[in-house]
């Protein structure tokens, strides 16, 4: 492609990017220019992943932390846990904290959080929501409980990187090699290496003007995809020997807390395998089951079918998401008898 029509669909992208953004159906509360005065004015600024951190909420606050360095601030990224493997290669991961002090922050901002309980740092800090400190909400959850103070939400974007990346754009900041490889790998993490079904044009001209700007594609693909230590290869098969598919058409497997000691793994180890499960053709949807090893159980969904809205199901145990991809937690244990069951006090799932 020349530099020339790329520059055209480039534009083209800003431009739609800000009449989306700026949609009253999603930004009733701030607008591109206040959220820009907003971080104009800060000078001590705390980005918050969420708890459990993955690509997207990695790649999001980093980029923007080295951007908003552009304009002399002083940016901190916070995680009240930390970063998984395949993020250790961003530039400036090994700076995340899991705590920061209020008194001497005058910005919060939450990236990739569909919910002001996936911060995890309003229970030690219930302050945070009386928004007396300014608490901006990016993300692209349709569940998102629009927590913030001001709050940019767009549902329809791949990944919270996308708007990280548009935010950029409007607000003309360079988008450096490292801020870009960032970016890229927030992207190709909630796409699946671009492969689902939130892979618009929008996301692909995104990826091609990352690759221009010096993003280190090779390296991202290798980290998200290409690296698979062998005790998660002995755990995915656990997973994949105890799939079953239901008289609904439904998928489901399970892992127990017992799993993770026997093949020397943790949770995050199962990142990626149930797109291995979803890709059973005849399956409605796909549901992995999991002890997170804190006396919680984790639900993860997946489908392929346009007909599903997997987010109204994850409502019901009390989490959110996606139509195609959402999840849930709660306090209990999972039995096996004829088929796996959660042991909770809240709920009960076969």
């Amino acid at each position: 492609m020349s530099n020339l029509a790329l520059n055209y669909l480039l534009r083209s992208a800003k431009k739609n990017a800000y009449f989306t953004m700026n949609n009253p159906k999603y930004f009733t509360q701030s607008s591109i220019e206040e959220i820009k005065s907003l971080l104009k004015k800060s000078e001590h600024i705390v980005i918050i992943s969420h708890r459990n951190p993955d690509g997207d909420t990695i790649g999001s606050a980093l980029a923007l932390k080295h951007a908003l360095k552009q304009w002399g601030k002083n940016v901190t990224c916070s995680c009240i846990n930390p970063p998984p493997d395949y993020t250790l290669m961003l530039p400036g991961v090994w700076e995340y904290v899991n705590d920061f002090d209020l008194n001497k922050t005058d910005l919060l901002i939450a990236v990739d959080c569909g919910a002001h309980y996936l911060m995890k740092f309003n229970e030690t800090k219930p302050e945070i929501l009386n928004k007396k400190i300014p608490l901006l909400n990016i993300d692209h959850h349709p569940s998102n409980d629009y927590f913030g103070s001001h709050n940019l939400i767009w549902p329809e974007a791949a990944a919270t990187t996308f708007i990280i990346y548009h935010l950029l754009i409007e607000f003309d900041l360079l988008i450096t090699a490292n801020i870009a490889t960032c970016l890229m790998l927030g992207v190709y993490y909630d796409t699946g290496s671009l492969k689902h079904s939130n892979t618009t044009s929008e996301v692909l001209t995104m990826n091609a003007d990352l690759l221009q700007k010096g993003a280190r594609h090779e390296e991202v693909i290798k980290e998200l995809f290409h690296t698979t230590p062998i005790n998660r290869l002995k755990l995915w098969g656990r997973v994949m020997q105890r799939a079953r598919i239901n008289e609904k058409k439904v998928v489901v497997s399970a892992i127990t807390e017992q799993d993770f000691i026997e093949c020397n793994s943790e949770p995050e180890d199962l990142t990626g395998v149930i797109d291995f499960l979803n890709s059973i053709p005849e399956s409605k949807f796909t549901v992995l089951l999991n002890e997170d090893r804190k006396g919680n159980i984790k639900g993860s969904f997946r489908t392929q079918n346009n007909d599903m809205d997997l987010s109204r199901i994850a409502a019901v145990f009390g989490g959110g998401g996606h139509k195609k991809a959402s999840g849930f937690t709660l306090p209990g244990k999972i039995d096996q008898e004829i088929a796996w069951k959660i042991r909770s006090n809240a709920l009960n799932l076969e």
